[in-house]
């Protein structure tokens, strides 16, 4: 073999050992199948607490999603939603037209008498008389049954066929005095053939409002409204985060209770349990990663528990920001005793899985892996970035994960004793090859200057 086919034959080696096989799911301790209808591109779940309990990376990299024939596909983590979207409705408002003043002239005079004292009077008379445009009709909504109004649209016309108008509108809580929220606006309601350009709808500080006043402000005569329609946003609710009981661990201390979590998930939220009744007592809560890590602080604040005739009262949770620690330590600052019964609760909110369904369903979620490469999970909106958002969240589907399997059990949450990776032991080869073949051309070249062919 030459020298040359000699490293060709190495090269060939160093590339074979450089691909890693890829991940199967027995490479997962456990798993859970994915129902949806998968006539979208890509399908969204939200995790359940079992995964959170089960993975050894709090980045979630020790899961991944199979498809039917057991490949890996694309997936990305979206964080769980802190409440719900607000709902848009929709109320026809009660309108009454009331009849304004008629348009005032002013001559523009002005008036100034002087005195003895001082004073100067002096009057300048104007060449023309400006009339202050006002128009004869005002319309006054009636909104006390709407509130956190965002817009107003009108079905509206105009006497003289304007199809674009000015209007001003103004807010107020008693009916006499008025504040303007939109000093001008623009009515718009042109026609040509089939086609239609209208402009009807106009935008309000998204609040709360009594009467509405609306007036043309423009030379024209006053609008004809036939209805005019409030567009209401309801208050968003808060999502409740999913809850947990933290394992009471053993403690030496009188006045400190140690938890394990058991999960590795983003904990957000913490409520202390107190066994007994009308009871206060305030605590200090701190968390560390492992056991050999300083402890953090999270929150210090009161607990309580308060029952009065059929009304029962805690504390509010404490809320912090998110952690993956598993463990917790509660130092209870004053009499200890009357408080080791206490109870640890943590609260989270579960991040959606997206993944794309690239081949055959139905597919595997699959997690908790001490053996596999760590998954590589594109940002929430990673995939399909090149499509609007608009258009990408028309292609998500809801999916539904069913109960959870066992894929390759215990055995797939063992570390892999390390061993020498292939590719190190063929760059160790390849160098002591190298360099046997370095000493021998040495060797042949002193072994040719000192007995020089005649």
């Amino acid at each position: 073999m030459t020298v040359r086919a000699m490293f060709v034959s190495f090269g060939c080696l160093l590339a074979a050992s450089a691909g890693a096989a890829p991940p199967s799911k027995n490479d997962y301790a456990s798993g859970m199948s994915v129902r949806a209808n998968y006539s979208q591109p890509m399908v969204e779940t939200v995790l359940p607490d079992d995964v959170y309990r089960a993975v050894t990376r709090a980045d979630l990299g020790d899961l991944r999603v199979f498809n039917a024939d057991g490949m890996p596909v694309p997936h990305a983590f979206c964080a769980g939603l802190s409440s719900t979207t607000a709902e848009v409705t929709e109320r026809s408002l009660p309108v009454f037209v009331l009849r304004g003043r008629d348009p005032v002239y002013t001559d523009n005079s002005r008036v100034a008498v002087e005195t003895p004292s001082g004073t100067r009077v002096n009057v300048e008379e104007s060449l023309a008389a400006q009339p202050e445009v006002v128009s004869g009709l005002i319309h006054i909504i009636d909104a006390r049954e709407a509130p956190r109004l965002r817009a107003i649209r009108f079905d509206w016309r105009s006497p003289d066929g304007a199809s674009e108008v000015k209007v001003r509108i103004e807010a107020s809580e008693d009916l006499d005095r008025w504040q303007t929220i939109v000093p001008a606006s623009t009515l718009l309601l042109a026609q040509q053939g089939d086609q239609e350009l209208r402009r009807e709808r106009i935008e309000l500080l998204n609040r709360d409002y009594k009467y509405l006043r609306v007036q043309r402000v423009d030379s024209g005569p006053p609008l004809i409204l036939n209805s005019v329609t409030a567009e209401q946003v309801g208050a968003a609710e808060e999502i409740e985060p999913l809850w947990f009981n933290a394992l009471h661990m053993a403690s030496k201390e009188a006045d400190v209770l140690y938890f394990d979590s058991e999960h590795l998930a983003p904990v957000t939220y913490a409520r202390v349990r107190l066994a007994q009744q009308n009871s206060t007592v305030s605590v200090s809560l701190q968390s560390r990663p492992d056991e050999e890590s300083p402890w953090r602080s999270r929150w210090t604040g009161e607990s309580y528990v308060i029952v009065s005739d059929t009304v029962r009262r805690e504390s509010p949770p404490a809320q912090f920001p998110a952690t993956t620690d598993r463990y917790w330590r509660l130092q209870i600052l004053k009499d200890p005793q009357v408080y080791q019964d206490s109870t640890l609760e943590l609260g989270y909110r579960p991040a959606k899985l997206r993944f794309v369904t690239q081949g055959p369903g139905p597919f595997t979620v699959a997690f908790g892996s001490r053996r596999a490469e760590p998954a590589q999970p594109a940002a929430c909106d990673g995939l399909l970035a090149n499509i609007s958002g608009a258009d990408r969240e028309r292609m998500i589907e809801q999916g539904f994960v069913d109960p959870v399997v066992q894929l390759g059990g215990a055995d797939a949450l063992k570390p892999v004793p390390k061993k020498t990776p292939a590719k190190v032991v063929v760059l160790w080869v390849v160098l002591v090859v190298g360099v046997a073949l370095l000493v021998g051309m040495a060797l042949s070249l002193l072994k040719r200057v000192r007995h020089p062919t005649n």
